[in-house]
């Protein structure tokens, strides 16, 4: 069997490369490399969600290798790099290994992964973890080194909370009550040095950022604005969603200041459903990421290849809409939110 995984990854990777000298893998632009905005910026990030990177469709894997580029010809180093989750499709062992030799050379000193569904879904729930945990640990030198899905990452004193499936569930996660406890506590104690906190969760809360109508839809036109503030119910549908926990999780984050959770899982493009207030008193914000490798929809911008750059500022959080495949931030023709900028309170 493990002949035969090799075999198949040396055929995707003369895939790859037939597919790059026929110019199938775009190369981004140059003209607007990603750069500090800001001038009193104090730490600056990449997040993006669901590469899903797979050996049946090679699609996204370009997609993965033009945001390399684009982040690679960045003429500021990143403080961080971060993926909310669905790095691998099917969570093979062959599929890290791709995303690995595709991502491990941009200019970013650090990567945060978050698990998501597809990462953990199809075997014992040890095994994909260890498998996970050794993916994330391959990035980063080793006094960052994690030991479970969930764990807190520091850069720059600035506090990433990462939070996983406690169990290998098939769409949905399950967070038991020891993670739960864990999350107020790290929140508790992150949020007390007065600045913003960063919660990456693969999974969004129930019936936000447009769900259910945003999970399995069609590429329906995308809109524009922003969602009114999450609304707290005591029934759900939690279709594509964090699952029953949701309001466990909602009553945690949205107790503090100055919290960022952010998602993927929908591959949901640039639209209406891209940011999402959870509670405006205490600025706590929803933010759901594109996808990196698969067709994005129901936005107004819906490439593959696409995600968030960020910087945070003594007052403010600010996030840029961009296009890494293509190697350009977006217009406001594009999307009308291309800049949110969100102040600290």
């Amino acid at each position: 069997m493990a002949h035969f995984s090799d075999a198949i990854y040396q055929l995707v990777s003369l895939i790859m490369s037939l597919l790059m000298s026929l110019g199938a893998i775009t190369t981004p632009a140059t003209d607007d490399v990603i750069r500090l905005i800001e001038d009193d910026t104090i730490i600056n990030f990449v997040v993006t969600g669901d590469p899903q990177v797979c050996n049946y469709n090679p699609s996204r894997e370009t997609s993965v290798i033009s945001a390399a580029e684009d982040l690679t010809n960045s003429e500021t180093t990143l403080d961080a790099f971060i993926i909310a989750g669905d790095i691998a499709e099917n969570g093979f062992q062959d599929e890290f290994d791709r995303v690995y030799d595709d991502l491990h050379g941009i200019n970013a000193a650090n990567f945060i992964m978050a698990a998501g569904n597809h990462d953990i879904r199809l075997r014992e729930y040890e095994q994909s973890s260890e498998r996970f945990i050794n993916f994330t640990n391959s990035f980063n030198i080793e006094q960052n080194a994690i030991d479970s899905l969930r764990y807190t990452y520091e850069v720059n004193g600035y506090k990433f909370i990462v939070m996983a499936s406690d169990k290998s569930e098939f769409e949905e996660a399950y967070i038991s009550s020891v993670q739960l406890e864990w999350l107020n506590q790290e929140l508790k104690a992150a949020s007390a040095e007065g600045k913003p906190v960063f919660v990456i969760c693969h999974y969004p809360l129930a019936e936000g950022h447009g769900l259910p109508n945003t999970w399995g839809s069609a590429n329906s036109p995308g809109e524009t604005g922003r969602l009114p503030e999450y609304t707290r119910k005591d029934s759900y549908d939690f279709t594509g969603s964090i699952g029953e926990q949701s309001n466990a999780v909602y009553d945690i984050i949205s107790k503090y200041k100055n919290v960022f959770f952010i998602t993927g899982h929908l591959h949901t493009g640039f639209g209406k459903y891209t940011y999402e207030p959870i509670n405006s008193a205490n600025n706590v914000q929803g933010i759901n990421v594109p996808s990196l490798g698969i067709n994005n929809k129901d936005g107004t911008y819906n490439n593959p290849g696409t995600g968030m750059y960020v910087e945070v500022t003594p007052d403010e959080v600010i996030f840029y809409a961009r296009d890494f495949a293509n190697g350009k931030f977006l217009s406001v023709d594009e999307f009308s939110e291309t800049i949110a900028v969100f102040p600290l309170i």
